[in-house]
């Protein structure tokens, strides 16, 4: 007589389908969680409230193994049963957050797209109920991995599974808990003033520690550009794929869209004077003058070529078309930023005194502040004289540097190791 040997659910050893039903399960109390209460406020776990929630969560864990470890259950959870099932879960929880446009913590619920996937927290994951569940089941499987290889007889190999286990560990809780310590906050300055305020996305202004002057604001653009437009609608020409042409210098010529344009002067600084029969155009080697180009437009139709002044204006002066037929114009768009930078001085109350220049991708560091370049009064364009910067304050970033820094060390290791050899 034949035994029916097959596995139900539920009986011992689990296996992966137990671990899409736990890890399942975490899912739907975080979706429940998230239904009732919203995403999680940040505010309410900050320092020291997160130190106290992390040094708990080690404790429990450390509790668990020693109390609990050589039970079933936590045997399991220590168990690639348990582990993959979780990370598919959160990966998958990670693709979503990748695909959806995320918004920052704190906003209204008003401004968020009206969908179902808000009501799930998906457009504010790592705020979500769902989301902070998976990561601490995950860390927990990890932390319970990790002690349990405790209990094994040590070789010298154990310390890459140390330092990538740990590292990851590290990295992960410092990350999730640090989080309600962050600051952001922007900070604007006009050439010559110093600040030590600066406005939280709530519009609040808060005091800071550190103060920044900003002693000079330098913009780089490229060279003027000039482009055949349709009238009627303000179009770039042709439509189907718009061309333009970037300054190369008086006496050059180039073909826009059907249409030959011969440069024949160039103003970099200049004054516009105009009113409604005349217009002129002169040099001016002041603030809010503007470029302007001269140019000579022939296109077939034409009785003879139309010459011209083309400008992109700025705060002082209108833009110029120069009219070739009803249908066309030349234009010339606003200058594209190559580069803005601000040249700083930063103080702390510490008595730390920098001086730096802050540039796109390349912040400033001051003790526990990242200083970045972060925008401009684009109203004034290239005479714009107020920088503004954003200050990011994570003292939580240290202890997730560790963790990466343990993970890069760990695969080192296993790297220079090698894999172990066995003997026949």
């Amino acid at each position: 007589m034949n035994k029916n040997t097959s596995r139900k659910i539920w009986d011992h050893p689990w296996g992966y389908a137990e671990g899409f039903i736990v890890a399942a399960g975490v899912l739907l109390s975080g979706i429940l969680l998230q239904f009732a209460a919203g995403n999680i406020e940040t505010a309410l776990f900050a320092s020291p409230v997160n130190t106290i929630v992390g040094a708990l969560f080690v404790a429990g864990l450390l509790a668990v193994h020693f109390l609990s470890g050589k039970s079933r259950v936590v045997r399991w959870l220590s168990s690639v049963y348990a582990t993959i099932p979780a990370l598919v879960i959160l990966l998958i929880l990670a693709m979503i957050l990748g695909i959806l446009p995320q918004f920052a913590a704190g906003t209204e619920k008003g401004q968020l797209p009206p969908h179902p996937f808000t009501s799930l927290g998906w457009y504010q994951m790592t705020t979500s109920w769902p989301f902070v569940l998976l990561c601490f089941y995950n860390l927990s499987i990890l932390g319970l991995t990790t002690l349990r290889r405790t209990t094994r007889k040590h070789t010298w190999r154990e310390i890459g599974f140390y330092l990538n286990h740990l590292g990851l560990f590290i990295a992960l809780l410092g990350g999730i808990l640090g989080s309600a310590d962050m600051e952001r906050l922007t900070m604007t300055i006009q050439e010559g003033q110093v600040e030590w305020r600066g406005n939280l996305k709530t519009g609040e202004i808060k005091e800071l520690p550190l103060a920044i002057q900003l002693d000079t604001f330098m913009i780089e653009e490229y060279e003027p550009k000039l482009v055949i437009i349709e009238n009627g609608t303000g179009k770039m020409l042709p439509a189907s794929r718009p061309e333009s042409y970037m300054f190369e210098g008086i006496g050059k010529a180039t073909q826009l869209a059907g249409v030959t344009l011969e440069i024949t002067d160039y103003l970099p600084h200049a004054a516009i004077f105009r009113d409604s029969t005349f217009m002129n155009v002169v040099p001016m080697m002041m603030e809010g003058a503007t470029t302007a180009i001269k140019v000579k437009a022939d296109k077939p139709g034409l009785a003879q070529p139309i010459e011209g002044w083309v400008s992109n204006g700025s705060y002082l002066f209108p833009h110029i078309f120069l009219q070739i037929d009803e249908e066309t114009s030349v234009a010339m768009p606003v200058q594209e930023v190559k580069k803005y930078s601000s040249h700083v001085t930063a103080f702390t109350e510490s008595g730390i005194t920098k001086e730096a220049v802050i540039e796109v991708n390349k912040p400033l560091q001051v003790e526990d502040w990242m200083i970045y370049q972060y925008s401009y009064d684009d109203t004034k364009g290239k005479y714009s004289d107020t920088s503004v910067f954003e200050l990011v304050r994570d003292p939580w970033l240290k202890a997730v540097y560790t963790g990466i820094f343990m993970l890069l060390a760990g695969a080192l290791f296993l790297f220079i190791a090698g894999p172990k050899k066995r003997t026949i």
